[in-house]
């Protein structure tokens, strides 16, 4: 019997944010391929009694670690040590796991959970899933006109964390090449593997506005590039009398007192309600680092998707309305649209979904089968 050891300070449920989905799926994986899985949660987020109920009863093994007090603060004046928002507890539980179970690997999430690597016995696969780009992304965020958020750190530091595992996964290629240029570990591509969802079509009078649809995140990047989408959707106002823009997710609460286009729907509990309400998917990302999951999941719906390039990084599509260079040619491109050009596009979803699917799950049996 094979064993694996997940480390994340992310819990795996509930997947309303693209961070837990990714974990989520990639763990699942491994359980589908024969592993057992013991998931170790450092608590940074909470847990709920459902929460606990519901990671117990998805996981083989699961362990929880509570926090003492926030995260830490930056050790340096403008970024933080690599281990900053490490905590000690987690390497005294994995090193006691590992002296009564034979782990082939251990996956820690986050390059700034790598320390916990460095208890784990040499016989053990260490695998870092780096999730995203942290080294120097302050200077990513101040150079968008935005203040750094969450962690950021130099690029030196993020490669000595990497330094720390046998295995670096990336989860899209443009970072695959970045981290091979820091670091002389092994990288590979892991994409985020959603299984294909149930065609869901809204029952649409004649008389009704197309409705096109966002879900999302708060984080900074998103609300962004929600609001430089509204600003272009004013700039083409005659856009309202034929769509209706609808915003969902944690990005409405960042949103909500700015809105002037947007039917705000706020939190929804399953993602096949949202995407049974709308007739399109946009996803007008402007910047940002990592594999923008909503993207996927939308196609995994084979929703006609209209995106931007930064919006299907690490994506291969097969539709010009699917990779617009702005907002403003997004914006402009809405125009075009009518049920020809929407069949188009939902069939173009389909075929970016199956091909992205085929890459990633037939590596994914060559690396750990």
């Amino acid at each position: 019997m094979k064993h694996i050891l997940i480390v994340s300070p992310i819990p795996s449920h509930p997947q309303y944010q693209g961070n837990s989905a990714r974990i989520y799926r990639l763990t699942r994986m491994y359980q589908l391929l024969g592993y057992k899985v013991h998931f170790v949660y450092f608590g940074m987020e909470g847990l709920s009694d459902a929460q606990a109920r519901t990671m117990k009863s998805c996981w083989d093994f699961f362990y929880f670690v509570q926090p003492i007090g926030p995260a830490a603060l930056p050790s340096y004046e403008t970024y933080f040590d690599i281990d900053d928002w490490y905590d000690q507890r987690v390497s005294d539980l994995v090193e006691k796991l590992c002296t009564r179970y034979d782990f082939s690997i251990c996956l820690t999430n986050y390059v700034w959970f790598s320390k916990v690597l460095e208890v784990v016995p040499e016989t053990t696969h260490k695998i870092i899933d780096t999730h995203d780009v942290f080294g120097d992304r302050h200077i990513v965020a101040r150079n968008a006109g935005l203040e750094p958020a969450w962690f950021y750190t130099t690029k030196e530091l993020e490669a000595y964390g990497l330094s720390r595992a046998d295995l670096i996964i990336a989860i899209q290629d443009e970072e695959a090449s970045y981290f091979e240029s820091i670091s002389n570990m092994p990288v590979e591509v892991m994409g985020y593997v959603v299984p294909k969802q149930n065609i869901l079509l809204r029952q649409q009078s004649a008389a009704e506005k197309v409705r096109i649809g966002y879900i999302g995140s708060a984080n900074p990047f998103n609300v962004q590039s929600i609001i430089a989408l509204q600003d272009e959707i004013l700039k083409n106002s005659e856009l309202l009398s034929r769509f209706e823009f609808v915003l969902a997710g944690t990005v409405c609460k960042s949103f909500s007192d700015i809105n002037k286009v947007f039917n705000i729907v706020g939190m929804v509990d399953e993602l096949d309600d949202f995407y049974r309400e709308i007739d399109v998917a946009i996803n007008p990302m402007v910047g940002g680092t990592g594999l923008k999951i909503k993207s996927l999941e939308a196609l995994s719906y084979a929703k006609p998707l209209i995106g931007t390039r930064d919006a299907m990084v690490g994506i291969e599509v097969f539709d010009d309305m699917q990779k617009f260079d702005s907002l403003t040619d997004l914006v402009s491109g809405l125009k075009m649209l009518d049920d020809k050009r929407l069949a188009q596009l939902s069939h173009h979803s389909e075929n970016a979904f199956r091909t992205y699917n085929h890459r990633f799950i037939a590596r994914f049996k060559e690396l750990f089968s």
